[in-house]
């Protein structure tokens, strides 16, 4: 949360800067202009806690006991705009009123760290001639990750991010002098996905 609010303060700094610049016949060029500068704006950090359960199932003539496993992992999910995206015919101004087009939210970074996994040793068992390997590891937490990866347009991510942009921006553009700012969003092409691996 913390690097989301220090990102957020860069890109109001940012803005701020810009906008504090604009002369009035091409204050449309340059608040476009100011605004793809800031790029990538991260406005929601989501954080995922994930139990990670499995058996595996042996069997050397007679069926073996299966073998266990369980483990608490974490996934973290910055969503946001990216402000580069935005096109000439996204901003309006008239007088003291703004409307602002913005791109689709998107995913700007998914981190499932193997390092923040821990295996519960209570119920992890290895059976005899049926022991959990490292492989064996990796495939249910390649499993938990796919899953976690279905589930991103039901975590209520989208939303929260679009919230929070608009929130920002509004205060932003409201300190010069902005009396009617709109923000919308661009309807995304697809449903929230993975851009980056």
């Amino acid at each position: 949360m913390r690097h989301t609010w220090w990102a957020a303060l860069a890109v109001t700094a940012g803005l701020a800067l810009g906008l504090a610049s604009c002369a009035k016949p091409d204050d449309r060029i340059i608040i476009l202009n100011r605004l793809k500068q800031a790029s990538k704006l991260a406005t929601v950090k989501f954080t995922y806690n994930k139990i990670v359960w499995g058996e595996k199932e042996k069997r050397l003539f007679i069926r073996l006991r299966n073998a266990s496993f369980l483990a608490y992992s974490k996934v973290e999910i910055t969503a946001g705009i990216d402000l580069a995206k935005i096109k000439p015919g996204n901003v309006s101004l008239e007088g003291r009123s703004i409307q602002i087009t913005l791109p689709p939210v998107e995913i700007i970074t998914y981190s499932y760290p193997f390092q923040k996994v821990q295996v519960d040793p209570n119920y992890t068992a290895s059976r005899f001639l049926n022991t959990i390997r490292v492989e064996d590891m990796e495939e249910f937490l390649r499993l938990a990750d796919a899953d976690i990866r279905r589930s991103l347009n039901h975590l209520g991510i989208e939303e929260r991010a679009r919230t929070n942009t608009r929130a920002l921006l509004t205060k932003i553009l409201k300190k010069f002098n902005f009396e009617v700012i709109d923000i919308d969003f661009e309807a995304p092409a697809k449903p929230l996905t993975l851009s980056i691996q």
